[in-house]
Order: C-alpha cells, then structure tokens, then sequence
C-alpha cells in the first residue's frame, strides 16, 4: 500500500451510535444517533503490550518490519483529548453505555453485558487512510468484551468494525444497517495481550477495496471488500461478560494516502 502523505487540517465532531438506544443528550450534529443492536457471537476486549507465545522468533520488545507508522511520518491528523476539547468528541450517557471526554482521554462504558456495539463517529469522510487508535482498557474484563476502530461509514448506521477483545482475539466485521457480516471470524493472536488494565495500538489500512488491520505496529491479516469506499471513523465498545466495561481511549490519528 501507498504511504505517501497528504497533509490536511481537520476539525473532528463526533456523533454518539449507540447499539441497542440512543443518547440522552446527543451531541449537537447533523445526523442523529442511530440505535444498532448486535445479535451476533458476544463482543471481545481489548489488552494492550504483544504477547507472542505463537512466535518464538519475535519478542514483546522487538519493532514490527513494516509498521505503517514509521514510514507515514507526521500524522494528516490527530485528536487531543481535555477541558479544551470537550465540544470535539460527542459525548452520551444512555441506559447502554456511556462516553465522556476527562483529561485522561475519551471514556467508553457498555453499562450492560449484552453484547450491544456502541459506537461514535467522526464528521470527517475518509476514503484511502491508515488510522490508529490507542486505547486502555479498565480493571474488570473478560471473554469477548470488546472494543475498537470503525471505519469507512457511509451513513451513521454503517461500516467495518475491527475490534480486539479480553481473551487475546480481533475480529473484523461490516455492519449494513441491518445485520453484521463476518469478514474475519475472531481469531486468537500473540500480539494482543488478553486480561484487564492493558493498552493497544490499533491500526486500520484502506487503499481503494484492499485494507489491512494491524496491532501494536504488527500486521494481523489483509483482505478485500468494496462494499463501503469512503465514510467516516470512530470507535466502538461492547460487553458480553462484564458490566460496566470501560476503556479509555487516549489517541486518535489518521494519514491521508494519495487519491
């Protein structure tokens, strides 16, 4: 894939999507929420620092030969989450689940163990990128809690969704607005550590119909999908084992590749 940069400013105004309700008070926007409810397998959490007990020839500390990252150089944008950027992100606080930016970064809360994908959107439309996201996530998690970027959404109710999960497993999935497809099934990985209190770098390529998912740097599989060229971005939580999930996501950026 490409990795020329186009620099360009931004402005992000996120939109609060919730999976199964709406928010109580949703941000001030143009489109309105969207109430999405998940029928499918039970969500997954993320782990932060590469755990790589199915590679014996990498080690935690080891730098991944083609981090999309390094070669980008500065990012075409990046969030900053405080006081100063309260009216940026849409905020909520609904029956499902909860966001709220702190000085610490944006706070995601699914209130409830029912496997409902809760997520917010970005204004921006993005079409060929590289975004990551870094996110933490909380003392209590397990199974397939889950969290993670969702990408390209041509409307408030649609888009791909790649999400790690508690038990050391990513799936990537496309939401129609009616039902999930599987695109990559969950699968277990080295790179992502399963347990509470940990953090990941989670990244996600799109160039025209071929995108990529990637972790801590660490490529996870490629494929190919020309459902959905362009839309906007976000992040995204569920909970099929704890109450009260929560993760903190810290950082937001994306590189604009060339057209």
């Amino acid at each position: 894939m490409k990795v020329e940069m186009r620099l360009i400013a931004g402005l992000l105004v996120l939109a609060a999507i919730l999976v199964g309700c709406q928010p109580a008070e949703p941000p001030a926007v143009t489109d309105p929420p969207v109430a999405i409810e998940s029928t499918d397998t039970p969500p997954a959490v993320k782990v932060l620092t590469p755990q790589l007990e199915g590679d014996p020839e990498v080690t935690p500390t080891s730098t991944p030969e083609a981090d999309p990252r390094e070669a980008l150089g500065k990012p075409t944008w990046r969030a900053t989450f405080g006081p100063e950027t309260d009216q940026t992100w849409g905020t909520f606080d609904d029956q499902q689940a909860k966001a709220e930016v702190l000085p610490g970064g944006l706070v995601l809360t699914a209130k409830k163990d029912n496997s409902f994908d809760t997520w917010s959107l970005s204004y921006p439309t993005l079409s060929d990128f590289y975004l990551e996201i870094i996110g933490a996530s909380g003392p209590a998690c397990a199974g397939k809690d889950r969290y993670g970027p969702i990408v390209r959404a041509p409307e408030n109710n649609m888009g791909y969704l790649y999400q790690i999960s508690c038990d050391g497993m990513f799936q990537v999935r496309k939401w129609d607005g009616e039902q999930f497809t599987d695109i990559i099934k969950w699968t277990p990985s080295g790179y992502i550590v399963p347990g509470p209190n940990q953090t990941h770098r989670l990244g996600f390529m799109a160039e025209g119909s071929q995108m990529a998912v990637y972790v801590n740097g660490f490529l996870l599989t490629e494929f190919d999908d020309d459902s959905y060229p362009e839309g906007k971005f976000g992040v995204t939580i569920a909970a099929s084992d704890t109450p009260g999930f929560t993760v903190t996501i810290t950082d937001v950026e994306y590189w604009d590749l060339p057209q």
